[in-house]
């Protein structure tokens, strides 16, 4: 993701906002209102792609409410900030040994930004520890950061290994309560079980990890920001505005009309796929004061997560995992700087972060 597609977010914002792109077949929302009413109106605008002729997949990701919500429903009583604020010791346990073991050569990605999630999010599922790095993997592949033949191998090992641990009936967690889940008077299937692993993997991995490294490089963009992150309440704008300005997901791709409709006087028909850039509604001047700017503000309604019944379920966790991150790297280095020639952007234009970064 180049920082030249802020410039193209920005004009087609210029020029209405809404356009359809004949090369992929679908509506492109770019303005803050237009995205969120698509967001906040599944009842128009559906996740399930059989209104487009596709298939639902593995994930409730891709369902309407209330089916969407009661599957929702299973896992998110983890997700509450009750439940979140009693992993913060763990989260900072597992950040200070991270952190602790960086020096001038490590690539800040790999041996930070990806493990804290990912140490994490397999903590919260009791994923053994040396099948980590496989689930890493595997969500890159999903997401696109990754992309060649190797993909069936890792995804039918996965299903394999889940599909095991599963079978092993595991008593407590959020394993435990994915096995046991009960919707429509029935036991979830393997296929129900296994989506929703994915979904908290790619979810608990890729915000995080991109979250963490924009928070870096907005510091190594700016020499006098760390004297400005003096407080709590500083720090929470700091990773609110990283959230706003270098939204971790730039752009969700499948969102499906199910009838006839209109959106800002444009007529879409039934059937045709939307994606919602999120990346581009964080920077429309008519929702928030100079844009392009980064700005510790007070008053910050980005829609990085999302909006309405399919927010980012991992939104509580990923903002404690930020604040750890962020303070550990204010405490342990007095100056942040990106070694630019060493350090790679990633190329999927959904994701706005680094492949690998690396301090000078």
């Amino acid at each position: 993701m180049l920082d030249e597609n802020f410039d193209y977010y920005k004009n087609a914002r210029d020029n209405g906002g809404i356009i359809y792109n004949r090369e992929n077949n679908c509506w492109e929302i770019y303005t803050y209102d237009a995205c969120k009413y698509v967001l906040m109106h599944d009842d128009i605008f559906s996740s399930n792609p059989k209104y487009a002729g596709g298939t639902s997949g593995l994930s409730f990701i891709n369902m309407d409410n209330p089916e969407h919500k009661d599957y929702r429903n299973i896992i998110a009583p983890y997700f509450m900030p009750t439940k979140i604020n009693e992993m913060t010791s763990e989260i900072s346990d597992i950040s200070d040994k991270l952190i602790r073991n960086l020096n001038h050569d490590s690539d800040i990605v790999g041996n930070y930004a990806v493990e804290l999630p990912v140490n994490v999010i397999s903590q919260l599922l009791g994923i053994p520890e040396e099948d980590r790095t496989k689930f890493k993997e595997w969500s890159d592949y999903i997401i696109g950061n990754k992309n060649d033949e190797n993909f069936g191998l890792i995804n039918n090992y996965m299903i394999r290994k889940l599909s095991g641990l599963f079978s092993k009936n595991p008593e407590n967690g959020i394993m435990s309560v994915i096995n046991n889940g009960y919707i429509n008077n029935k036991n979830l299937n393997i296929n129900e079980k296994i989506g929703y692993i994915m979904l908290l993997i790619i979810g608990g991995n890729e915000t995080t990890t991109n979250l963490i490294t924009n928070m870096l490089k907005v510091l190594s963009d700016n020499d006098d920001m760390i004297n400005n992150l003096n407080n709590d309440r500083a720090i929470h704008n700091f990773i609110e505005e990283t959230l706003r300005y270098y939204s971790p997901i730039q752009f969700l791709p499948h969102r499906f009309i199910k009838e006839d409709t209109e959106l800002n006087g444009i007529s879409m028909k039934k059937g045709q796929r939307v994606s919602v850039f999120l990346g581009s509604a964080n920077r429309d001047k008519n929702m928030f004061d100079n844009p392009d700017e980064f700005i510790l503000r007070d008053r910050n309604e980005h829609i990085a997560f999302g909006r309405g019944s399919h927010m980012c379920i991992g939104a509580p966790l990923a903002s404690p995992e930020a604040k750890i991150a962020l303070n550990d790297f204010l405490h342990y280095y007095n100056r942040i700087k990106i070694d630019h020639k060493k350090s790679v952007i990633l190329e999927n234009p959904m994701v706005y972060g680094y492949k690998t970064m690396f301090f000078e």
